[in-house]
């Protein structure tokens, strides 16, 4: 199958999507990314082409057919932007050469598009870990604006990758602004203002922590994974201006998880942030999950969703027997 063929195929899976998603039913981020699987199939039938799923639930992209490959996104907003993947594409599909973007825009008047990925991607947001920014309305692409090629980018090391991503932002810098985390070991560029995450009151730790905890369920990892707090403490750090020195003051210190000693500390810690933890997952802006998790959820699907990506990181236990079993 050609391109041309193949963007032919897109064309009308996208008519039947169109279509599709006035039922709301498909407007949470995995059951549409089920229907446009679905719907491709059913497109493609009797032309040996085999829509399937890529070789892990968070590889890149979502779907794979015969070489090409498919990245499903969605927002809940009426706008055609989304936060897309990680610039360094670590579980990238091997088999995938040329890949596209479906996107559904289920606020508003629901519709969707198809485009090649890397026209639509506009943009590198920068925070816990560069990731691409997606526009199905605009043709910017970030590409062109680095004068490298998608493909030739993909190839790249992530110090390399890294070189690309500092070198455009840098050129985006108002005056007086700086690139502090970003910039290379050497830099001496720092935020404004930092604080020190042992002078917050008690409920400013629990707030931090619970958000913290929603976003980075690889706290849950066994023991050996000596890192598995960082990017909660990158996390603090870079939404919140927060610097916490010692890690393990957030989640297996007794400090935190309550005066029984030995046990599991990390069990005990999440279970005295479990309101706290719901009232983030209500609270924070689906891009926040977009960026840590990759997709959005519904609200109420955020904490169901954790437990499950939880369980995935734990090995000695089983956060989904153990915590949120009330309410």
């Amino acid at each position: 199958m050609t391109p041309e063929q193949f963007e032919q195929l897109l064309d009308k899976a996208v008519e039947q999507l169109n279509a599709d998603v006035q039922d709301s039913k498909y407007h949470e981020p995995d059951k549409f990314e089920l229907c446009v699987r679905e719907v491709l199939k059913a497109t493609a039938d009797g032309q040996n082409i085999g829509i399937n799923p890529t070789f892990h639930p968070h590889a890149f992209p979502d779907i794979r057919a015969n070489g090409f490959g498919v990245e499903v996104k969605a927002t809940n907003k009426d706008c055609w932007q989304t936060v897309g993947n990680s610039v360094f594409e670590g579980m990238r599909d091997g088999a995938v050469k040329s890949i596209y973007v479906i996107f559904g825009k289920m606020g508003g008047m629901p519709a969707v598009k198809w485009g090649r990925y890397e026209e639509r991607i506009t943009h590198v947001r920068i925070s816990h870990a560069p990731r691409f920014v997606l526009e199905m309305d605009k043709d910017s692409s970030l590409f062109k604006k680095m004068k490298i090629s998608y493909d030739d980018f993909s190839r790249l090391g992530p110090q390399d990758k890294m070189g690309h991503v500092r070198k455009y932002s840098r050129a985006r810098l108002k005056p007086g602004e700086r690139l502090w985390w970003l910039e290379d070991e050497n830099s001496a560029g720092r935020p404004l203002a930092i604080k020190l995450y042992m002078n917050l009151t008690n409920a400013e730790k629990k707030k931090m922590r619970a958000e913290g905890a929603l976003m980075c369920p690889q706290i849950c990892g066994g023991s050996r994974q000596k890192t598995k707090y960082n990017d909660v403490a990158l996390f603090i750090l870079n939404h919140h201006g927060v610097f916490c020195p010692q890690t393990r003051d957030l989640f297996s210190a007794g400090s935190v998880a309550g005066k029984e000693r030995g046990g599991n500390y990390l069990a005990r810690a999440l279970k005295n942030i479990e309101t706290e933890m719901r009232q983030a997952a209500a609270r924070l802006d689906g891009a926040l999950f977009v960026e840590y998790w990759g997709k959005d959820f519904h609200p109420d699907q955020r904490i169901k969703e954790w437990l499950r990506r939880a369980d995935s990181f734990a090995s000695s236990w089983r956060p989904s027997t153990e915590l949120f079993k009330s309410g």
